[in-house]
């Protein structure tokens, strides 16, 4: 298995006050893991996209097999598992 080529990380609202939309940040997030997944020259990937609550809205993979996308998915849990166990209020953002 190779190392993952970026940290898990906070993405604040740009203005948690207001609900227009896609959030700035949100998108410039999303912009981010696009290029990574093009360096990277990424073949797939999952996602979930969930409402203010932790509702999810829906889901979406790629051509994964099931055993990977499975694999992901568990990856993705026990890095958020971690990071909230982790987490230092006084910095932020995630260790």
């Amino acid at each position: 298995m190779t190392d993952k080529v970026v940290r898990l990380k906070t993405v604040k609202p740009s203005k948690p006050e207001k609900d227009e939309g896609l959030d700035a940040n949100l998108m410039l997030t999303l912009m981010e893991f696009a290029a990574i997944m093009e360096t990277s020259k990424a073949k797939s990937f999952a996602a979930v996209a969930c409402d203010e609550s932790g509702e999810i809205i829906t889901t979406w993979y790629s051509a994964l097999p099931h055993n990977a996308l499975i694999g992901a998915v568990e990856m993705l849990k026990n890095d958020y598992m971690m990071n909230q166990w982790m987490y230092d209020e006084d910095e932020g953002d995630w260790q």
